[in-house]
């Protein structure tokens, strides 16, 4: 059979065979070979064919749908064969198209990820090289796709119609028809052309590089998914398009599905990492234990779910997360010695003053309070963070602050007490005697 497709572009791949996406050159015909499931073909060369064919009986949607892909995994995603449980307890379904003695690589709806077999704990068994890159960066703003309206008694009409201006390269006429399509109930588009739809649809969205309306159809396709992790990470790739409003990341002009799932799952990883660090920078009650695991517990718990994205990413940064947990104690700590490098003058010159009535006494205390509060809160925190290490199993954490922690401890023992040399005696203005500072008793 011959099937016409343009020569050059982005490729995917379809049961068996690599298509090329158009991208403006005049089109040749190749032919399809018959292959073994799953093998590679590639297009022969140019020829001539004797005669005319007609479309191809049974492909349905997906054919065209494959014309437009630079999506070969939106696609013709591999069955939910593998399943590949990590240490941290999450499991990731699909085709394990890659071993090596470093890593895994699991393809599913969701596309290809890399498991590191240092963070795998159990492998379940029951491969195709990603496409070209896509086309460059337009000269001329990106036009809008927009819905077009289809009767559900046309519905087959529109599909072929769809599928001719996805050969062609015209992804916004293909793209307000499969948005029609797509809004079209059960009995008038199927499930698996739905799926094929909203795969082509991905497509479209990019080649406009329309951020927006590719995070859509990605969340379309999320709904085809039946594995929960893969779903999520569906959802976190349409989430980082939302936020990001551009379909370049990181310099790289993102043409196909792989490649927004290869973007985005470190930005979404990268957003766990920065939720679990906000949530240590702002805990409060520090100098307590309990309090600091209890904030420890929850922002590791917001950081293991970037494991779901990048297997492994959550375990290689916990220490970042406990490190900013023990600065925000140490911030603190140092917040304290200001404020009692601040406060102990004013009680010092007042130490004679704040004794002659009960009103001076209460000022005086007021004060005092405030600040050998302080004072104690910030030497509780910093004693805690040892055995906040070593409950994390994260030695390093104390260790690499421990000069800091020492010092800090010897600057807040020191302000338990009036300055050196201050003297009680109204007729002596020395004294070697060091006298803490108390609050004033009275009857």
């Amino acid at each position: 059979m011959t099937h016409r497709v343009l020569a050059s572009g982005p490729r995917v791949l379809y049961k068996g065979m690599r298509i090329s996406v158009p991208t403006g050159n005049p089109p040749v015909p190749f032919m399809k070979h018959v292959a073994p499931e799953g093998a590679v073909m590639h297009a022969a060369m140019p020829f001539r064919p004797p005669q005319a064919t007609g479309r191809a009986p049974g492909l349905g949607l997906l054919v065209w749908a494959a014309v437009a892909g630079a999506v070969a995994l939106a696609l013709a995603a591999p069955l939910l064969a593998d399943t590949v449980t990590t240490k941290s307890g999450e499991t990731f379904k699909g085709t394990i198209v890659e071993e090596t003695e470093e890593h895994v690589v699991l393809e599913s709806i969701a596309g290809k990820m890399t498991i590191p077999r240092e963070v795998i704990q159990t492998i379940e068994k029951s491969g195709a090289e990603p496409p070209a890159p896509g086309p460059g960066e337009p000269k001329t703003p990106p036009p809008q796709i927009i819905p077009v309206t289809v009767e559900p008694e046309k519905a087959q009409e529109a599909l072929e119609e769809a599928k001719a201006a996805l050969v062609a390269g015209d992804w916004v006429k293909a793209g307000g028809l499969l948005e029609g399509l797509l809004r079209l109930d059960d009995k008038a588009i199927g499930a698996k052309d739905r799926e094929g739809a909203t795969g082509a649809l991905i497509t479209c969205y990019l080649q406009i590089k329309d951020a927006r309306g590719t995070a859509r159809a990605i969340g379309r396709r999320a709904a085809f998914a039946q594995d929960a992790n893969n779903k999520r990470r569906l959802l976190a790739a349409a989430e980082a398009l939302n936020e990001l409003n551009t379909v370049t990341i990181n310099g790289k002009t993102l043409t196909r599905f792989g490649e927004v799932i290869e973007a985005t799952m470190p930005w979404k990883a990268d957003q766990c990492l920065k939720q679990a660090v906000e949530t240590v920078q702002k805990a409060t009650n520090l100098n307590k234990l309990d309090p600091m695991k209890k904030a420890a517990d929850l922002a590791l718990k917001q950081l293991a779910e970037a494991n779901i994205y990048m297997p492994g990413f959550g375990d290689a940064h916990q220490n970042e997360v406990l490190e900013a947990l023990v600065k925000n104690v140490l911030d603190a700590a140092q917040a304290a010695i200001d404020h009692c490098e601040k406060v102990r003058p004013e009680l010092t010159s007042r130490r004679f003053s704040s004794t002659v009535s009960r009103a001076a006494a209460m000022q005086w205390n007021n004060v005092a309070r405030t600040y050998l509060g302080n004072r104690q809160a910030a030497e509780d925190g910093l004693k805690n963070i040892e055995p906040f290490a070593a409950y994390y199993n994260a030695p390093a954490v104390y260790t690499s602050h421990k000069e800091t922690i020492n010092r800090l401890l010897a600057d807040l023992d020191d302000y338990q007490y009036y300055p050196k040399g201050t003297s009680f005696d109204p007729y002596s203005s020395y004294s070697s005697e060091r006298v803490k500072i108390k609050l004033r008793t009275f009857g």
